[in-house]
């Protein structure tokens, strides 16, 4: 552990609906919920379509959008341990659906011409995740800007006694393409049940705050998880996962892979790599608490590195990669 940044790790749903426009529950409901069932945050996501239609508010009318703006801050005034968040959804039929957090505007349409969306995002500095990622995916242009834009994908999506799927191969594949995405699991919650199922994102921040959030956020220090009490740290030559390494062909990489937790035992850890190859597997008598030290070789052939953890009832979480910059050595 002491080997490791010091982190606080924060427990939260990054993609859900409220009644703004396909849930069920009032956006203040949500945050109040989702406070007294023990997460640390929300990313309220509602679909982009309906937000620039008008509410009454009190005795004027107020944007879906500005409502649920004015909602998050209502929360974020009245308690100071919990965070939350708007962002929104916006689809398209050539590359997915896409939730576009940290940014004061939205657009209303959906993503029909992929420059425009970029130009907009040059206006609009934001984190974009890639929500339910099925393999229209795989078409998003490869523009450096965009790589720089989308940091995130779910690899978990819905909730785990409804409705829910994994999308490990897919996150995989993004990897390979070139995507530095990390991972989290979203509840895409439509009814009143924010918080209720135990996958979630846990994100690892300097601090419990908004801009500690979206910091971590951006920079993939986060992992999907399927049990709302795992701890999981993970490092390459003290490089933190979501990072990138530059290392010469040959070198030794040293991983540090920590993981703990109270209600669900730990009984398998995979160190999975290009291609999803499995290149370490090792079990463990169940246990709460595991610490696994591993040496390899760095090669051309493996760009990335992802830690897998399975446990007790068939729970399975998944880290964010480490992503390696390989400089050939000189013959």
């Amino acid at each position: 552990m002491s080997s490791f940044p010091k982190y606080k790790t924060l427990y939260g749903v990054p993609h859900c609906h409220s009644s703004l426009s396909t849930g069920e529950e009032i956006p203040g409901r949500i945050l109040s919920s989702a406070r007294n069932r023990g997460l640390d945050f929300v990313i309220l996501s509602d679909h982009n379509t309906f937000l620039i239609k008008e509410i009454k508010n009190k005795s004027s009318k107020i944007m879906r959008w500005a409502a649920c703006q004015k909602a998050c801050t209502s929360f974020n005034k009245k308690y100071k341990d919990f965070l939350s968040l708007t962002a929104f959804e916006a689809k398209s039929h050539l590359y997915g659906h896409f939730n576009i957090i940290g940014s004061s505007n939205f657009f209303s349409s959906p993503i029909k011409n992929i420059n425009a969306f970029m130009l907009w995002l040059w206006a609009n500095p934001s984190i974009v995740a890639i929500n339910h990622p099925h393999s229209s995916v795989e078409n998003i242009p490869s523009h450096k800007f965009l790589k720089e834009s989308i940091c995130l994908i779910e690899v978990g999506n819905g909730c785990l006694k409804n409705n829910y799927c994994r999308f490990e191969r897919r996150y995989y594949s993004m990897l390979d393409l070139g995507w530095k995405v990390g991972a989290i699991n979203g509840q895409d919650n439509h009814k009143k049940d924010v918080g209720v199922s135990d996958n979630l994102t846990a994100v690892l921040c300097k601090e419990k705050s908004i801009p500690a959030l979206l910091d971590a956020l951006k920079y993939r220090r986060t992992y999907s998880t399927e049990s709302r009490t795992l701890k999981l740290l993970f490092s390459i030559n003290k490089t933190f996962m979501g990072s990138t390494i530059k290392i010469k062909e040959g070198k030794k990489l040293n991983f540090n892979i920590w993981a703990h937790d109270s209600e669900n035992l730990i009984d398998k850890i995979e160190v999975i790599t290009s291609g999803g190859k499995v290149i370490r597997t090792q079990d463990f008598p169940p246990e709460k608490n595991i610490s696994y030290l591993l040496s390899l070789t760095a090669s051309c052939e493996e760009k990335w590195y992802v830690i897998k953890i399975y446990q007790a009832n068939d729970k399975i979480a998944f880290s964010s990669p480490i992503f390696l910059k390989i400089e050939k050595s000189a013959k």
